[in-house]
């Protein structure tokens, strides 16, 4: 071998790493978000990791022993059942895709039970915890004006976060309210903001000055009120509404907690499923179930308008 030849060092990967890179591979083909794409190395990671310390070398070898181990390893660690339930749903989208690709005959997860949720009554924001959020905003400056139309937006769209800032300058109509979002999967979908958010959203930019169309909407500010030149994140957007949630009193404070709440008081007031779905961006109304369970106060007063035996009794007097 001549002696200016040099060998580069081949980096060796498992049988299991490869099949969960081609995985990874296919879903960014698939134009999976980044948010997807991350949930995938991170759990899927973390259970190679786990199947290697049991000497699981090759797919073909994990069998759904190996699964429940693992999941039972997540609830020993006191992980939240969501996360459990994270894990597993990672799990079994990897080997459903194994199975579509003919690399298994079978997914192992065909018999393992996915981890037990508990079931949750969302709790909503209460008429007068918003009152107490807005009061807290400081809307004689830039940064109380922009979180004081942040506030409005969420409750009157029901927005995601990530469709919350990933919004333009641009993107909302201030005569109609008319707002197009990228929702979930890439799908584009049409919300609409009431006048007086659309009015806090007008006052917020009027401090902003000269912005262009395709600027970020929500700014992002430091320790001295000066603007950035980013635009407001995910993480900063819940950064800012937990530091408002404390000065008001009001915990916790998050961007789907005003979600939830504009699902139930939308549906209080009696907009009909169809409409609502549209709206948040739900395929099916099994999923928007979960933003419509009934709290106590709202079972109580749709029973007394409406209980078959005092009706009847009324009836006979």
């Amino acid at each position: 071998m001549p002696g200016n030849l040099t060998l580069r060092p081949q980096h060796l990967t498992t049988p299991l790493e490869a099949c969960f890179s081609a995985f990874l591979l296919d879903r960014e083909a698939a134009r999976c978000s980044p948010k997807t794409l991350e949930h995938y190395r991170y759990t899927l990671g973390s259970f190679i990791a786990f199947l290697k310390a049991r000497k699981v070398a090759n797919i073909s070898e994990i069998i759904p022993q190996d699964v429940r181990a693992y999941l039972v390893s997540l609830q020993r660690r006191g992980l939240k059942d969501t996360t459990q339930h994270a894990h597993a749903r990672g799990i079994r989208a990897w080997f459903n895709w194994l199975v579509a690709e003919g690399d298994l005959d079978e997914s192992p997860m065909q018999h393992v039970a996915m981890p037990r949720l508990q079931k949750r009554v969302p709790a909503p924001f209460a008429p007068q915890d918003v009152r107490a959020l807005l009061d807290a905003c400081d809307r004689k400056s830039a940064k109380g004006a922009r979180d004081y139309a942040l506030v409005l937006t969420l409750l009157d769209t029901g927005l995601r976060a990530s469709e919350l800032i990933g919004l333009r300058v641009g993107d909302v109509d201030m005569r109609s309210g008319l707002i197009v979002v990228m929702g979930k999967g890439q799908k584009q979908r049409q919300v609409i903001a009431g006048s007086k958010a659309r009015a806090a959203i007008l006052r917020m930019l009027a401090y902003r000055g000269a912005v262009a169309t395709g600027a970020p909407l929500w700014a992002t500010y430091d320790l001295d009120g000066n603007e950035c030149s980013r635009g407001l994140s995910v993480h900063g957007l819940q950064t800012m509404l937990h530091r408002l949630g404390r000065r008001a009193g009001v915990m916790p404070c998050s961007p789907h907690r005003f979600r939830r709440t504009f699902a139930l008081w939308c549906l209080r007031d009696g907009m009909d499923l169809h409409s609502l779905r549209m709206l948040m961006g739900h395929s099916d109304l099994a999923v928007l179930q979960r933003y419509l369970a009934l709290v106590g106060e709202d079972l109580e007063r749709a029973h007394k308008a409406h209980s078959p035996v005092d009706k009847l009794l009324d009836e006979r007097r």
